[in-house]
């Protein structure tokens, strides 16, 4: 059985897994959906929150576990998932990109964001008066992120989105091949994604070779397509983990 450690992108929480974790932990695994600083139910004030501040509480908890982990990252989540590995990648068994940001080293979340700037995801942001977070245009959140969720789960969740600290998406990523190279890194695209366009999301996984999956929904699968989710999940954690990170699943 397998170790998951889930993290979750802009605006969310830890509770967007909420139908991924009991079907992973009814298979055996240990599963583990924190909320990020500043969002979720973590109190951190959003404004003062920066990638180090993530990547400082996922280490710890990385620390206090035994075995290695399949470190999941949604959306914006990647960036952060990204940068947790060069820190402990001697921690991580796989690394799982769910339609995640991918920057480059030396390249932000925005500058993968900007390469597509007549985006919905773009064009729906809306940034504070003191320039610290970002949230979205509550009318296009339906389309953006929840457009193949079923009613309720798409009401439930706009309701639990918090304001998204803004130096997540502008920090430049430090990496090097040696340590975050080193783990083999998985990408499962989503094809018909309005928030992170497939276009773009093949751009990242072939300039950062991954091995590739493909699901037939929007940008939120762990609420339209959790079964399928968690067996792509399950089948990257019994993968080889000395396979070669780039290249087709198919």
């Amino acid at each position: 059985m397998a170790t998951f450690l889930l993290v979750h992108g802009a605006c969310t929480g830890g509770w967007c897994w909420e139908k991924v974790v009991p079907l992973l932990e009814a298979a055996g695994h240990t599963v583990c959906a924190p909320d990020l600083p500043g969002l979720g139910n973590d109190q951190t004030p959003p404004a003062n929150v920066t990638l180090a501040d993530n990547v400082d509480k996922l280490a710890r908890i990385l620390d206090k576990m035994e075995e290695q982990v399949i470190l999941v990252g949604h959306s914006l989540g990647g960036v952060t998932i990204s940068q947790l590995a060069e820190a402990r990648r001697r921690k991580i068994k796989a690394l799982v990109y769910v339609c995640a940001l991918l920057p480059t080293s030396g390249k932000s979340g925005r500058d993968m964001t900007a390469l597509e700037s007549d985006t919905m995801f773009r064009l729906s942001r809306q940034v504070s008066p003191d320039g610290k977070t970002y949230t979205f245009a509550r009318d296009k959140l339906p389309s953006l992120f929840y457009a193949d969720v079923s009613p309720e789960d798409r009401y439930k969740a706009m309701q639990r989105l918090r304001p998204q600290p803004l130096a997540i998406s502008t920090t430049p990523l430090t990496l090097t091949e040696e340590r975050f190279g080193s783990v083999p890194r998985w990408y499962i695209e989503c094809i018909h994604d309005n928030a992170i366009r497939i276009a773009l999301q093949r751009t990242m996984a072939k300039e950062t070779p991954c091995k590739v999956l493909r699901l037939e929904c929007g940008h939120s699968p762990f609420f339209s397509n959790p079964e399928e989710l968690v067996e792509y999940l399950e089948m990257i954690a019994a993968a080889r983990s000395d396979a070669p990170a780039g290249g087709s699943a198919f």
